[in-house]
């Protein structure tokens, strides 16, 4: 079966607008030569009310028409840019693990948004705040498949982190955790957003890693290239969605794991600390946050959540079914 990308390729050998089409069980999707960019056209109807924005390298164009309705997304750079391809092949994926074409329709909208959020992040460095969070996820990826049970496609499936999602990992049962970082020894943690640790029916644990960055020879301590080396290689056993997966969140990211910034960073990690978020659990209501207070941020007193702690132990059990 023809590929996004053999499609997308024999379009632009072609003259200007020549479509190909690209192989999806519910849309009619084509590959088109949008004057030397690489193009792709979906022949569907959006609701009035629905809207598919730009992103950073491509442009959406909407037509509706009435007969002949579709939506154009086209890369902003000309030829077929390796990000953008990863792009269509993740929408289509999505797309077409729906089960019929009007949910297939939502999902590639869906999509398409998602994607588009990834690349809203600012372009640079990682400043080490941002680096210890990162850090304290993939840690806890690594926990997920070699001590929770979880195999390396859950695993890739559930993480959010770099995404923008509410938590850091959402599982298919609804239960959710959030990760985060403080320095040794734990004595508060930052919570950006009172959403983050609302209790959820389904479950929501709080898991905080203690850390401290130590000097980049320090053998005691753990090179943060090397856990994202080693992250990748759990991504490498998920198959190829949980690659396509990591690779996303590396361009979410925006981390150029080849630049020698990331070389410096080494951190001691301590004992992962547990606390389940439930009735009564320190934090700041989301109903309660006045109307026109667009953003609120604190900090929780570690020593003051330990009614909630709980063991690793266990960890995920429900979201595996267990």
């Amino acid at each position: 079966m023809m590929s996004v990308e053999s499609a997308m390729t024999g379009a632009l050998q072609g003259p200007n607008h020549r479509v190909v089409q690209v192989p999806h069980p519910w849309l009619t999707v084509l590959a088109e030569n949008n004057d030397g960019h690489a193009a792709l056209v979906v022949q569907a109807s959006l609701p009035a009310d629905v809207i598919v924005g730009d992103g950073r390298g491509f442009a959406v164009k909407t037509v509706r028409s009435g007969a002949d309705d579709f939506v154009r997304i086209s890369s902003k750079d000309p030829g077929l840019p390796s990000i953008f391809l990863k792009f269509l092949e993740y929408v289509l994926t999505h797309s077409a693990e729906a089960d019929s074409a009007d949910s297939a329709l939502v999902a590639f909208v869906n999509a398409v948004d998602q994607f588009r959020r990834f690349g809203a992040r600012a372009a640079g460095r990682l400043s080490e705040e941002q680096i210890r969070g990162l850090f304290a996820e993939l840690e806890l990826a690594i926990v997920l498949e070699r001590d929770a049970g979880f195999d390396a496609f859950q695993v890739f499936e559930a993480w959010g982190g770099p995404f923008g999602g509410l938590h850091d990992f959402e599982f298919a049962d609804g239960s959710s955790i959030e990760v985060k970082s403080c320095h040794q020894p734990p004595k508060e943690v930052r919570i950006t957003s009172p959403a983050q640790i609302a209790p959820i029916d389904a479950g929501l644990d709080l898991l905080v890693l203690p850390m401290d960055r130590v000097s980049a020879s320090d053998p005691s301590g753990t090179s943060f290239l090397d856990l994202v080396d080693e992250v990748r290689q759990i991504a490498e056993r998920g198959g190829a969605t949980a690659l396509e997966r990591w690779d996303l969140a590396l361009t979410a990211l925006d981390l150029d794991v080849g630049d020698e910034y990331y070389r410096q960073w080494r951190f001691l990690p301590g004992k992962w600390l547990r606390f389940q978020v439930a009735e009564g659990f320190p934090t700041i209501a989301p109903e309660a946050v006045p109307e026109g207070v667009v953003k609120v941020a604190f900090s929780l007193r570690v020593a003051a959540l330990n009614p909630f702690a709980a063991t690793m132990n266990g960890l995920g059990s429900a979201a595996r079914g267990e």
